[in-house]
């Protein structure tokens, strides 16, 4: 269990809470919810050599991952309560396990170690029972498998969130729900070599890439081609409805249900990137974007005079927003979160409707999102002609990134003391300065991602001459980067994370074994890559 805190984690949303760590008592239970999904994977796997249905057994581990995903802010019931659920599931797959194989007059053979739960154990017996788990996997594995262990565990909940977010739209690709099964039976092992571990690790980002790139095909299809438009900041007097999160169909979803009605909508968070999808045009109630920072909510949301939607797993704080408005279509509920079942959005509404919403308007500068896909193509290979030719030195690519005032103090500083034929390709801060590109996609890594295959059609990633900066911390910022690493990728950065997101010792591994570089200080930093 880690407990530690740094001072560059200024004004994001575990500051705003004041613990930047891991409770322990979370730890234990992520402990043991991981070991009834591996072992449900184990039952599937057995299941499967006899062509039995499992469906609903690999959705259920998908949809588990996923809303571990979604939040650090889950409170000791919410999780016990996710782990009961799980927890139900390795009971009925292990029956049906047992039941099929006695009807083809096979052995059963359970798994080892069968995690053993009696109905009579109340929550501190539960998680003291996966503390004991987590003390044991440190005191028999070696400091390199639990590294590697670990680091596994996070691309299989970047797989999760992705599949999560294409079952939105359309069946889950087998060959990533067989890897995701496969991998977290691979867990099961007790002992392995670096090299399993290694290749293990390399499939899983090849896999967690392909899906990366089917939920940016999604998007184009059903929200229409990218384009850059100003995004209005300013509100306007009326009762009103914010959407937070990053799931665009649950926005389009309630504006849909909402028709004609006179209820104003703002999106929220990353959520900003659906303005700039054509398919959004038509939605006349659609306003802009509320709020001021990404990573902390709770000022946006204390502050908003409507009914609140948090999307489908969307990774935001709650606990101090107890006031009956706010309104989840996630299966886990955060304390005082009403739920939305089947797209039904009547008790939303009527909240919008109830509450005092905005007694005039406030105005505020526009925000630039989005980007015109043909201007785009120009100037990507603009780009790579004057690097080819020289005229251009290097390229710096500065990627997805939170909202911590030190971040973007940072990047700052940097895109400053770069030379000026210096190429900066922006996702995030923006500068005005020579040789300087922003791309403002509002977070959405599938969109970042195939902009950068844009660029690696003409610009090999693995040139010495390009650098790449994380900014951002997540799941997913591991399975990217260690995909880029092993595509060839020789300068990549990842800034300090929290450490309730990725800790001090993860991020040492990922140095030692991948050469994903921390980042220091710019100046520093830039000597490195210079």
């Amino acid at each position: 269990m880690y407990n530690f805190f740094s001072e560059n984690f200024e004004y994001d949303e575990c500051t705003a809470h004041g613990a930047c760590s891991v409770p322990p008592g979370i730890s234990a239970l992520h402990e043991i919810i991981l070991i009834t999904l591996r072992q449900t994977a184990f039952y599937i796997l057995k299941l499967k050599k006899l062509s039995t249905d499992t469906a609903k057994f690999e959705n259920g581990i998908i949809d588990t991952f996923a809303n571990i995903v979604s939040t650090t802010d889950y409170s000791d019931e919410q999780l016990l309560a996710l782990f009961t659920n799980a927890y139900g599931k390795l009971l009925a797959i292990r029956e049906l396990y047992r039941k099929v194989h006695k009807e083809h007059g096979l052995t059963v053979t359970d798994i080892k170690d069968f995690l053993k739960i009696t109905p009579n154990m109340n929550l501190s017996q539960i998680i003291s029972l996966g503390e004991k788990f987590f003390l044991e996997k440190y005191r028999t594995n070696t400091k390199s498998q639990k590294n590697y262990t670990d680091v596994i565990v996070f691309l299989i909940k970047s797989l999760s969130a992705n599949l999560s977010t294409i079952m939105s739209y359309a069946p889950a690709p087998r060959e990533a729900v067989e890897t995701l099964i496969a991998t977290l039976n691979f867990l099961n092992k007790k002992t392995t070599s670096a090299t399993r571990y290694k290749a293990q690790i390399k499939l899983l980002t090849e896999v967690d890439k392909q899906l990366i790139e089917e939920i940016s095909e999604i998007q184009t299809r059903e929200y229409g081609k990218l384009r850059e438009v100003k995004v209005s900041k300013s509100t306007e007097k009326g009762k009103a409805i914010l959407v937070s999160g990053a799931n665009i169909k649950d926005l389009k979803n309630l504006l849909d249900f909402i028709g004609d009605e006179k209820l104003d909508v703002y999106t929220h968070d990353d959520l900003l990137i659906a303005h700039a999808f054509t398919h959004f045009e038509k939605y006349t109630n659609l306003k802009g974007q509320y709020g001021t920072c990404s990573d902390n909510c709770v000022f946006d949301f204390a502050t908003f005079p409507g009914a609140i939607l948090l999307s489908k797993n969307s990774n935001v704080n709650t606990e101090y927003l107890y006031r009956g408005r706010l309104f989840t279509t996630s299966e886990i509920l955060p304390k005082g979160v009403i739920a939305v079942k089947d797209n039904d959005f009547s008790e939303l509404i009527n909240s919008a409707k109830s509450a005092k919403g905005f007694a005039k308007g406030q105005e505020r500068d526009a925000v630039l999102v989005g980007t015109d896909e043909n201007e785009l193509d120009k100037r990507l290979e603009e780009i790579s002609e004057n690097f080819n030719s020289h005229k251009i030195s290097k390229i710096v690519v500065l990627g997805l990134v939170g909202k911590a005032k030190t971040q973007y103090e940072y990047f700052e500083k940097l895109v400053k003391l770069l030379p000026a034929d210096v190429c900066v390709l922006s996702f995030s801060y923006n500068k005005r300065r020579e040789n300087f590109l922003h791309i403002n996609l509002a977070n959405n890594r599938p969109l970042l991602y195939s902009v950068l295959y844009k660029l690696f059609k003409t610009l090999p990633p693995a040139n010495p001459r390009i650098a790449f900066f994380f900014g951002r911390c997540d799941v997913s910022s591991i399975s990217n980067m260690i995909y880029m690493k092993e595509i060839g990728v020789k300068n990549l950065f990842l800034t300090n994370c929290s450490p309730n997101v990725i800790n001090p010792i993860i991020q040492n591994f990922l140095e030692t074994n991948y050469n994903i570089k921390p980042t220091s200080t710019p100046e520093k930093d830039i000597k490195k890559f210079l």
